[in-house]
Parts: C-alpha cells; sequence; structure tokens
C-alpha cells in the first residue's frame, strides 16, 4: 500500500557537534528507514547566552559545523530518507525557548537572520527539503513580531530553494504571525488527551477529535479538536500542515503531558503502545490531503534504549509505527456530517461516509472505498435546526448547572442540567431540534439558575453541524469562553441566518482519492475527481434527463431539471448511476473524439440495467442516436444522424449479431438512398427515391436474383414489374398505375412469355380484363362499366362462346351458359336479383325444347316446372315462403299421376292416379312429419273403399259407398251420413288403453239407444236405417265408451 503520509519519519536532535555526521547516526538513518519511514527530521541548535541575551551564536561543541551537517544530510539520503532541517534556538543557561525576551529586539533578530540564513544556505547545498527557519519561539512569533520574521523568510529565500516551515508548539501555532509567508505550517504536536493515567485507547482517539477538557489547550485550540484546529490552519492559510514534532514517552501518564520532557513516572512501553496506536488510527482516518505528515519524536541518534524516553526504538510501540508507516494500518471508517454552510472535509484512508450538507463544500475523501454526498439532492431552505450541547456544569448549594435555550426569547428546550466532570467521559451532551420560525433573530443558551459557584461549561455548540467559537458569541460574563456563570450565551442568529437556514448554494469540489468511491454530487454544480479505484457518481433523476459533454478533458453532466443537480464537472469516475439505470464511461471512449470537439452526449431511455437510446449531439448542430435493445422487430438496434435543420440523413439498423438490417442515406442533391437486408447480410431491397417524387426499387431474393422492379416517375404513375411469381398461372407481371395509384394496365406473363392476364383500364374507366390459357388461349374477358355493371364472356380452347354473363347497374345478373355436357340439358339461362337470389332459370335441350323452367314472384312463391324430352310438362311444384309445397306429377299425355301436399308441420299427403295391375285404380297416403305412415285409403275398382290406419289417434272417416276400415288401436271412426255397408276390422271395446271409438253424426241417431245395434254370429252389426256398420269379431255389448254421437 501506499505511504500513510507524504512525509513520514522521525525526529533527531544534534546533542553534540559532529553527532550527524556519526557512524552511529548513519545507522540510525538506517533503521529509521526499515521502519518505513521517508524522512527524518535533523534538528541543530544554535544558542543564545540566555532569555534576555540579543546575541546568537553556533557553539563550537554544541552546534554542528557545516561539515557534520553535510555528511549528516548525506547519510540520510543514502538510506533513502528526506530530510527536514530545523533551526532550534535554546539559551545556554537551560531557560525554556518559549520564554526568550531579549532587550535589544533589532539586534536579537539581526544575529538570529544571520545563523539561520547561513543554515539555509548550508541545507541549500545539502540537497534539504524543507528547513524550519525556528522552534517554538512562542514569545516572539506574534503579530508584533511579523516584520522581523518576513524579513528573514525573504533572506532565507535568496540562499535556499526547497520549502519553508516554522515549528510551532503546540499551543503557538494560534498565535504565529506569518504562516502566509511560509511553505508549510509545521506544529509541534503535543495536545493532551486525558487526565488519568490508564486511557484506553478509544479515550485517546476521542481526545484528537474533541476539544480538549483542559482550558487553557482549549482555548490554545481556539476551542476546537486538535484534529479540527490544525485542519483549520490548513484552510485559512491555504497550506498543508506537517507536525513536525508528535510523540509520547514511554512512562506512565505520557497521554496526560505528551510534549513533557521533565516528567517523572514509572516506565510504561503498554500506554505509549496504546498512544501511538490511537494516533495513527485518528491521523490514517482523518489526515486528509491538508496533512502533510509527521516527524515522529524522536529517534535517538546514538540507537541507545531509553526506558522512559520518547524513542519507540525497542518497544511495543516500534512494531505499530513500522505496521502503519508500510501502509498496513487500520484506519477508523468515519462517518462524517457536514453543517449546512460551507464546509471542508478532508479525510484520509478508511471507508468513510460523508454527507456534506448545503453550502460550497471542498471534500476530500481520501483512500478507502467512500460514500461522498455533497449536499441534498434539491434546493430548499432547512425547516428545522438541530442544536447540540456538549459540557460540565459546576454546582454549588447540592444543585447542578440547568440550562434552557430560547429561540428569539421563546424556549425551545427543557431544562438541560451539566453536572461537575474532570474529563471528557464525565462530559454530557443534549441535542435538540425546533422548527425554525419566518425570522429567526436569536438563539440564546441561559443559565436558569445561576449562583455563585455554579457554572456552565460548554466544550461544544454545534448548529446544525457549525461549530461555534465563543467568538461567535456573545458571553458577558465570561467574555471570548464558552463559560457561563450568569446570564446567557447569545448567537446574534439574523448575523448568521445561513447557520439555522442553510447556505443558499451547494456548489461542491469532490475528491474521491484512493478507492472505489460512489460520489453524489446533489443540489448544485459540482466539481467531481473521483481519484484512483473503480468510482461511481449518483444523479438523481433517470438518465434521459441529462445531457453529457467533454470539456477541457472533464466530463461535464448537465441536469436539465432545474434546481437540482445542475452541471457536474467530472473525471475519474469510471461509472454514471442515475435513478433507472447504470452507465460505464469507458462506453464514451469510441465517441470520445467526438464528444472532446465539443459534443453532447444523452442517454434517452433504458431497460433499468443498460441504457437502450442515447444521443450525441454534435458541433455543428447534428445528432447521432444510438436504440438497443429493440423488441418486437427484425432488428435490435438502431443509429440515425438528425442534420442541424432536423432533417433525417442516415438511418442504419442492425440485427442481433451486429450484422446491417436497414440502411437509408439523404443524399446531397436530395435523393434518398435505402437498402434492406435479411439476417445472413444478403441485400434484399434496394430504393432510390428523388426529389422530385420519383423513385426506383428494386427487390432480390436471397440468391440475389431480381424478383421486383418498381419505377415511380415525376407524374406519379408508376412501372411495376415482378419476376419469379408463384402461386399464380404466371410466372412475370407488367403492372402500370397512374397518378392515383389505381392500376391501368396488367399483364401476366406465362414462363414461355405468352399472355396469362391482361387487364386495361380506358379512360372512360371501362375496365377490359382477359385471362389466356397456357396456350395463349382467350379464355375468359370481363367489361367491367363504372356504374359496377358488366359482361363476362367465357370461351372454350376452340374459342367457342361458353358462358355469358350481364350484371347490370342495379346489381341484377342475366346469364346464358352454353354447351353444358353430362346434363339433360346444353343451355341454361338464369336470372338474379340484387341479393343473388335466382328469380328465373331455364334450361333447354339441344334441340331448343324447354328442360326445365323454375319462376319466384314477388311473394317469394316459388314454381318448378320440368319437362320431358319431348318438351312435355313432367312435373310441377309450386313451393310457399312458409315451406309447405305441392308437387304435381304428369303422364306424357298430360294425366295427373300424382299429387303430394306437404303442410308447414311437416306433413303430407300423397295422392297417386291411373294405378294399373292392382285391384285399386287410386290411393292417398297420410304421413306424419316424422314420415311415418298414418293412414292408407285405396279407391277399389268396385267403386269401394278400403282404409287402414297405421297407429293410435288416426281418425278414419266413411265414403258414400262400402268401406272397409282396418283399426291399429286407439284410433276414431267417424260417419257423418248413413250410406253404404261399412265394416270395421281390429275395433277394441271397453275402456282400456287402445280402445276404438265410432263417432256418428246426430242427423243419424240421437242417442245410442235408438239405434238398432245386435250380434250376428261373431260379429256386431249397427243398423243404420238402409245403411249398417259391421264390427268384425266384436260381440260385446256396446257403451258409450264405444259409440258417442255427436
Amino acid at each position: 500500500m501506499a505511504n500513510l503520509f507524504d512525509v513520514q519519519g522521525f525526529g533527531a536532535l544534534s546533542e553534540w557537534n559532529g553527532q550527524f555526521a556519526s557512524t552511529s547516526a548513519a545507522q540510525a538513518f538506517q533503521q529509521i528507514a526499515a521502519l518505513g519511514s521517508n524522512s527524518v527530521s535533523l534538528t541543530a541548535r544554535i544558542w543564545t547566552t540566555n532569555k534576555t541575551t540579543s546575541d546568537v551564536f553556533a557553539h563550537s561543541g554544541k552546534t554542528e559545523s557545516d561539515a557534520s551537517l553535510l555528511a549528516g544530510f548525506k547519510a540520510a539520503e543514502a538510506a533513502g530518507l528526506s530530510v527536514v532541517f530545523k533551526a532550534a534556538i535554546s539559551p545556554l543557561d537551560g531557560t525554556g525557548v518559549s520564554s526568550l525576551s531579549p532587550t535589544d529586539l533589532g539586534a536579537f533578530f539581526a544575529s538570529y537572520k544571520a545563523e539561520v540564513v547561513h543554515l539555509a544556505e548550508i541545507a541549500q547545498q545539502g540537497g534539504v527539503d524543507t528547513f524550519a527557519i525556528g522552534n517554538e519561539m512562542s514569545s516572539l512569533t506574534g503579530a508584533a513580531y511579523r516584520s522581523y520574521w518576513t524579513d528573514i523568510i525573504s533572506s532565507v529565500r535568496q540562499v535556499y530553494q526547497g520549502e519553508l516551515t516554522y515549528s510551532a508548539a503546540t499551543d503557538e501555532a494560534l498565535r504565529v504571525s506569518f504562516w502566509d509567508q511560509l511553505d508549510t505550517i509545521g506544529v509541534n504536536t503535543y495536545p493532551p488527551l486525558t487526565s488519568s493515567t490508564t486511557p484506553t485507547v478509544q479515550e485517546m482517539i476521542n481526545a484528537w477529535t474533541e476539544v480538549p477538557y483542559n482550558p487553557y489547550y482549549a482555548a490554545a485550540f481556539d476551542y476546537k479538536s486538535p484534529v479540527d484546529f490544525l485542519h483549520s490552519l490548513s484552510e485559512t492559510y491555504g497550506k498543508q500542515v506537517l507536525m513536525t514534532e508528535a510523540g509520547f514517552r514511554s512512562m506512565d501518564g505520557t497521554a496526560m503531558r505528551p510534549g513533557s520532557w521533565t516528567a517523572n513516572a514509572p516506565a510504561d512501553t503498554a500506554e505509549q503502545a496504546d498512544a501511538f496506536n490511537a494516533f495513527f488510527q485518528v491521523w490514517s482516518a482523518h489526515g486528509g490531503s491538508w496533512m502533510k505528515g509527521v516527524e515522529l519524536w524522536q529517534w535517538d541518534l546514538n540507537n541507545q534504549y531509553n526506558p522512559t524516553g520518547y524513542s519507540p526504538m525497542g518497544k511495543p510501540a516500534e512494531a505499530i509505527v513500522a505496521q502503519y508507516f508500510h501502509g498496513n494500518g487500520s484506519a477508523i471508517d468515519l462517518t462524517i456530517t457536514g453543517s449546512a454552510i460551507n464546509d471542508v472535509i478532508d479525510l484520509g484512508r478508511g471507508d468513510d461516509t460523508i454527507n456534506a450538507g448545503l453550502g460550497n463544500d471542498v471534500i476530500h475523501g481520501g483512500d478507502g472505498n467512500d460514500v461522498i454526498i455533497g449536499g441534498p439532492s434539491t434546493s430548499g431552505k432547512l425547516a428545522t435546526t438541530t442544536v447540540t450541547l456538549t459540557g460540565y456544569g459546576t454546582a454549588a448549594g447540592g444543585a447542578n448547572a440547568q440550562v434552557q435555550v430560547l429561540v428569539n426569547g421563546q424556549p425551545v428546550s427543557a431544562l438541560l442540567e451539566f453536572r461537575p466532570a474532570t474529563d471528557p467521559a464525565g462530559y454530557q451532551t443534549y441535542t435538540l431540534t425546533f422548527a425554525n420560525p419566518e425570522q429567526l433573530t436569536s438563539l440564546d443558551i441561559s443559565l436558569m439558575n445561576a449562583a455563585s459557584g455554579r457554572a456552565l461549561h460548554l466544550k461544544d455548540l454545534i448548529i446544525n453541524g457549525v461549530a461555534v467559537a465563543p467568538n461567535d458569541a456573545i458571553n458577558a460574563s465570561a467574555p471570548g469562553t464558552f463559560d457561563l456563570y450568569v446570564r446567557s450565551i447569545h448567537v446574534d442568529a439574523a448575523a448568521h441566518q445561513d447557520w439555522f437556514t442553510g447556505a443558499n448554494s451547494d456548489n461542491d469540489v469532490i475528491y474521491g482519492g484512493g478507492g472505489n468511491d460512489v460520489i453524489t454530487g446533489g443540489f448544485g454544480n459540482d466539481l467531481i475527481d473521483g481519484g484512483d479505484g473503480i468510482n461511481t457518481a449518483i444523479f438523481s433523476g433517470t438518465a434521459a434527463d441529462y445531457k453529457i459533454s467533454f470539456v477541457n478533458g472533464q466530463i461535464v453532466v448537465t441536469d436539465s431539471v432545474a434546481a437540482r443537480d445542475g452541471i457536474d464537472r467530472i473525471s475519474n469516475v469510471e461509472y454514471f448511476t442515475f435513478a433507472d439505470v447504470t452507465i460505464g464511461t469507458a462506453g464514451f471512449i469510441a465517441s470520445e473524439s467526438v464528444l472532446a470537439r465539443g459534443a453532447e452526449y444523452q442517454a434517452l431511455t433504458s431497460n433499468g440495467i443498460t441504457v437502450t437510446s442515447e444521443t450525441i449531439r454534435n458541433t455543428d448542430g447534428s445528432r447521432d442516436i444510438y436504440i438497443r435493445d429493440i423488441a418486437g422487430k427484425a432488428f435490435t438496434s438502431e443509429h440515425s444522424v438528425i442534420a442541424a435543420g432536423g432533417k433525417t440523413t442516415l438511418v442504419e439498423r442492425f440485427y442481433n449479431d451486429g450484422d446491417l438490417a436497414f440502411r437509408q442515406v439523404a443524399n446531397g442533391d436530395g435523393s434518398v438512398s435505402r437498402s434492406d437486408y435479411d439476417g445472413d447480410n444478403h441485400l434484399i431491397t434496394l430504393l432510390n427515391s428523388y426529389s422530385d417524387g420519383s423513385f426506383q426499387q428494386f427487390v432480390f431474393n436471397a440468391a440475389g436474383i431480381e424478383t421486383n422492379a418498381t419505377i415511380r416517375y415525376a407524374d406519379g404513375t408508376r412501372d411495376i414489374r415482378d419476376y419469379g411469381v408463384i402461386g399464380q398461372d404466371y410466372t412475370s407481371r407488367h403492372t402500370v398505375t397512374d397518378a392515383a395509384g389505381k392500376s391501368i394496365l396488367i399483364e401476366g406473363f406465362h414462363s414461355d412469355g405468352t399472355l396469362a392476364i391482361k387487364q386495361a383500364v380506358d379512360a372512360a374507366g371501362a375496365k377490359t380484363f382477359n385471362q389466356y390459357d397456357q396456350f395463349g388461349h382467350l379464355s375468359q374477358q370481363i367489361v367491367t362499366q363504372k356504374d359496377g355493371s358488366f359482361m363476362q364472356t367465357i370461351f372454350a380452347p376452340n374459342g367457342d362462346l361458353t358462358s355469358l354473363t350481364l350484371r347490370n347497374a342495379d346489381s341484377t345478373r342475366d346469364t346464358m351458359s352454353y354447351g353444358i355436357a353430362g346434363k339433360a340439358y346444353t343451355t341454361e339461362h338464369v336470372v338474379r336479383d340484387a341479393a343473388g337470389k335466382s328469380v328465373l332459370i331455364e334450361q333447354f335441350h339441344q334441340d331448343g325444347s324447354l328442360a326445365l323452367k323454375q319462376t319466384v314472384d314477388a311473394m317469394g312463391v316459388k314454381m318448378l316446372a320440368q319437362y320431358d324430352s319431348a318438351g312435355h310438362l313432367a312435373m310441377q311444384t309450386v313451393t310457399q315462403i312458409d315451406g309447405s309445397y305441392v308437387q304435381s306429377a304428369f303422364a306424357s299425355n298430360g294425366a295427373v299421376a300424382g299429387v303430394t301436399a306437404r303442410n308447414v308441420d311437416g306433413s303430407k299427403s300423397v295422392d297417386t292416379f291411373g294405378i294399373t295391375g292392382q285391384a285399386y285404380m287410386s290411393r292417398h297416403d297420410v304421413f306424419d312429419a316424422a314420415g311415418q305412415r298414418l293412414e292408407t285409403t285405396f279407391d277399389n275398382k268396385d267403386g269401394s273403399h278400403t282404409q287402414t290406419a297405421y297407429k293410435a289417434g288416426v281418425t278414419l272417416t266413411s265414403t258414400v259407398g262400402d268401406d272397409i276400415m282396418n283399426s291399429a288401436g286407439g284410433d276414431s271412426f267417424v260417419f257423418k251420413q248413413a250410406s253404404g255397408h261399412d265394416t270395421i276390422n281390429n275395433f277394441r271395446v271397453a275402456e282400456g288403453a287402445g280402445h276404438d271409438v265410432i263417432q256418428i253424426d246426430s242427423s243419424i241417431a240421437k242417442s245410442l239407444s235408438e239405434l238398432a245395434v245386435h250380434v250376428v254370429g261373431h260379429d256386431t252389426v249397427i243398423e243404420l236405417g238402409d245403411a249398417s256398420i259391421m264390427l268384425k269379431g266384436v260381440v260385446a255389448p256396446l257403451t258409450s265408451h264405444d259409440v258417442l254421437i255427436v
């Protein structure tokens, strides 16, 4: 993995002249490099007599000579280490350098400058990377001394070309007045991390990101955490920060006073290891691009183990340093929520989640797989405000400090109680959220139970993510602090509306850094650099809402929806994820050369996985449109080019395998060429269209043989030729159409070139259609008039007329058919009405005599007459519209031979006349609708009649002659007059099923008693005057059930 920092190494202090050039120093440099260091900070001391003297000098025994310095620089370089060379002044009497107060400032700084400029010259000779012009001179670096330092810096820059810094003490860095003149801000970083001799690693991690519990250091860090304080220096001056010193002694309580040389306590290598563990976890996560690195204090150039010293050599901390300097240490995965205003979030390695919020933020994700959200997806003021208070109280009279938060003078919280605490572990944190009023003028933190000795000590006051500093508020009880003894800490909300309602813009600058990052720019115009790794940019809308272009080597994504994602400039991002699809930016490579010249890309549609439609807008105003995954068509993709004027100049369609399916080109002369291809890439259609409306179209089969040619002329007429026609009597066809698209000539040809069909339309609209047989003989001709009438003539192969049909304008037809074979007739004449129903059919024998005639009258009554070969009427049938009919058959002499009458209900009667060779001369049969015979009557030659019933329910009526009646059982026998001597066979008497009944008209007798009934032998005779009725085989008396008088 990469180094943890750009600069990472150890500091080393020269204790005597020549130490840098010693063999032990060279060995130390090698050991430092072996731990993964790439730098060493060499501190050479110059001297003054005491804190008030004004001369500065090199001590022959204590200050490194020029030669020793150069030798030391060379040895460090040989070990692979860059050099930070630090000039450090010390009073010979042991007074701390931070308390220097020379009596003659001018003389002091002149003397100091001379020494420092000389050391700078040596640094230039030795190729030193960074030169520190001083170290922890706290009493002389404030604003009152700026001019001295700017003069020193100017003089040093004349002799030294590397970077310049100054090593400020931990509590000095805030007040250094000349950071703006240097290249790097150097801080010897020793913040107190705990008040306990047994802190946990997590407690020390927390301390780096919390305002120090020690009030002195809280003020020295501008009421910020150590991390935020150093970052604020970088932001204030626009420079990187180098921790020119940082470290921990291997003794009990080292994290309480990390910078103390004089503290005395038992050795504790584990606490030193824990402190370094916390240090590296914090700075690997928080040490963003603003943090240049660290020079750990210190490595003993004598390479000797010191049980309670700073050097980690031979201690557990050494392995921790090596692990992180080699890039293998773990980092904290941070979740960072930005404020409602402009933020700078600059992190190190770790898989971080960053939600920057509103404001024009600058975000560095650093190494790691980060999720970065620049801000909300849409603009708008914040509806609520969240306030977080962290601190502790001092109690008095047995009561803790009680606080209430007021907005515009009105309370928005309950009473918040703060208890006493001795370190951050005892702090209380309260978070409250309130709705923003329309006008927000003030926010007050009021001590509600002020009393002597009772107070609130706030460490953090955060409003919507904005860390409020004491100088941003008014605290009359302790100005410049958050120590509240009476009344309130007052925040002028009117002057800081953006803290409450959010910034008005959200134009972010986002650097993803190393790792696979997911970056959401959010609302506003953002600059996004994904850095190394496989990075993804997230957008709010669907892909069709955005236009993508290349400008100055960056991808520019423009949201067409107002007040949303804006215009983002993006580099080093591999994927764009929209609401409906993810697009790989590598797909732009094929068109990047076009886009780089100012073209613009827009994804139009997607299937939820890939883009299915996209547009490239070229600088000349033309557009390339690509559509993929087309369903329901023979082709699956399409490419179109639309010129600046909106005219389509090119359309290409492709099959799933990439073969061309269709191509259309608009040529410069106004003509258009179109070609279609089958799935095997064979040309199947070629069409050339011209600006005058004419065109030429050619169609080919898979073998490349032309099957159709169509020529359209400018006047709209067409000439069409079809070849290889199958399924017809012809194999080629020639068609001519007029301007309206109507065919005025159609010619079909047999394979030998002879005519098969020909249709012509004359100027009057009359259409003549001819059909020819395979020998070219005319077989049919139809001449159709505009009124719909036509004459159809059909010819035999020898030219004889076989059929003639005349269709009238009213749709009636008259058809004559000739030369009919296989029938009794040879000629037929048919007349049909407009509905196509025959109203007249006439068929003629070969000699012209009538064979059949059928007419249908206006009421629908149909009469069919059939004639024999001699022309005599043989049969006549008259059929009513209800289905009943009467059919009469005639003998050749004209006599009626039979009559059949069918009733509506399906029953019928059949009369047959002129019967010979039988005892009867005619017969009468009756059938039911099912065709079953009900009764038969024979008219016998002797004048009698024989009547027979075939099923129950039949009624037989006597005639005036002698009748023989036969019962089937269950029948009725009716006698309306007394005439003849009638006989009934099989008569069934009594009341049982199937008994017969005799009905005698009341004109013959009024009652059964008036009748003379007597048995003669085995029969019963009913006397009717001169007439009688004999019941054969009946001897039982007759009752009213057997004989009815009606």
